[in-house]
């Protein structure tokens, strides 16, 4: 596979690329390349996932059932290459190269929030450029291509980026002291972190290493609770920030989806999630809901590898703080997750 960067031009009859403003549409460039294929090679198949919009630039492809039967022809120039192809996710059916292509390859998620912002009018990416125009703003990029905040309502996700702080760090300042009260929500710009947390006289152990667009501090604001580890920079870093309260109203609040038990239990029962306990193991396993896994929130970020990510995951604690927590971990990883209210029923 070859690709390139693509300049907007591009975008000019593609639908719908060409509605973007231009501010939008340079933010959606820098997230756009053109692949090749050669003819006779599978563009995609059914049951891919689809990360990317992908558009007809040159050449003729076929579109094939999950069997491999034909069903249509689109060639480059007519009417239907101006539209994405089979955009569902997963996808329905099947593209073959018929002959050599060019396609123009779009990030989806990221494609879809700019078509919210500019279709509310409400979100300008030049008011957060000029905002923020002293750092790099990858970053920004990033963080809009996390389903954390894609959730947000546009009008609270502008409001966050224009309440940001910007905050730098030389290498081995602390910038979150285990134990310290829960202050900002941190943003990874430039640089590198590393986290670590303290047990008992024993020697400080190490959790992980963050790299820019990394974010950090939300447990202790969404718990209302003390740090649970320390992050130091090991690099010049470059951080933005969001004070509790900001983080309250425009993050936690929005993303903070709350299932009832009987909600949560058809949901459980149609085979499309499944419980995921947060509580401590001895607390797992005096009473637990039937069929639930047991992954303690502090683990949660460690073994993120054992949920399957085709499924909805029903978080349920004692009460909802570590449920809520863990809730906002698993969307900023692309996990659809929900709160369970109330928490676990009681022990009869």
């Amino acid at each position: 596979m070859n690709s390139q960067v693509v300049d907007t031009g591009l975008f000019e009859r593609y639908v719908p690329l060409n509605a973007l403003r231009p501010e939008s549409q340079a933010e959606l460039a820098r997230k756009t390349a053109v692949l090749e294929r050669r003819a006779g090679e599978l563009l995609f198949r059914a049951g891919d996932d689809a990360p990317q919009a992908l558009y007809l630039l040159s050449g003729e492809l076929q579109i094939e059932n999950a069997a491999g039967q034909p069903l249509s022809r689109i060639r480059a120039g007519e009417p239907a290459s101006f539209h994405r192809l089979a955009h569902q996710s997963p996808r329905t059916v099947s593209a073959r190269a018929l002959s050599d292509l060019r396609v123009l390859a779009v990030d989806a998620s990221l494609l879809d929030v700019m078509l919210t912002w500019d279709q509310t009018g409400q979100f300008v990416v030049g008011d957060v450029a000029n905002h923020t125009a002293s750092i790099g703003d990858d970053w920004m990029t990033r963080l809009l291509q996390m389903r954390t905040f894609q959730l947000v309502p546009p009008a609270k996700l502008q409001a966050m980026f224009m309440r940001l702080q910007k905050r730098s760090a030389a290498p081995g300042e602390v910038i979150v002291k285990q134990g310290s009260p829960g202050d900002y929500f941190y943003v990874i710009v430039e640089g590198r972190c590393i986290v670590t947390r303290e047990q008992g006289s024993q020697k400080p152990v190490r959790l992980a290493e963050l790299e820019p667009g990394a974010c950090f501090g939300e447990e202790a604001l969404i718990s209302s609770d003390r740090r649970n580890a320390s992050v130091t920079a090991l690099t010049p870093v470059s951080l933005m920030r969001l004070a509790k309260e900001d983080f309250e109203l425009l993050l936690n609040q929005p993303l903070e989806r709350r299932l009832p038990l009987a909600d949560a239990q058809a949901l459980v029962d149609s085979g499309r999630a499944r419980w995921l306990d947060v509580r401590l193991p001895s607390e797992f396993q005096d009473h637990h809901l039937p069929g639930a896994i047991n992954l303690p929130l502090y683990m949660l970020r460690l073994k993120l590898a054992m949920l399957d990510p085709k499924l909805s995951w029903i978080l349920c604690c004692d009460t909802t703080r570590r449920s809520a927590v863990g809730v906002f971990v698993l969307t900023q990883k692309g996990y659809d997750a929900y709160v369970l209210e109330d928490g676990v029923p009681q022990k009869r």
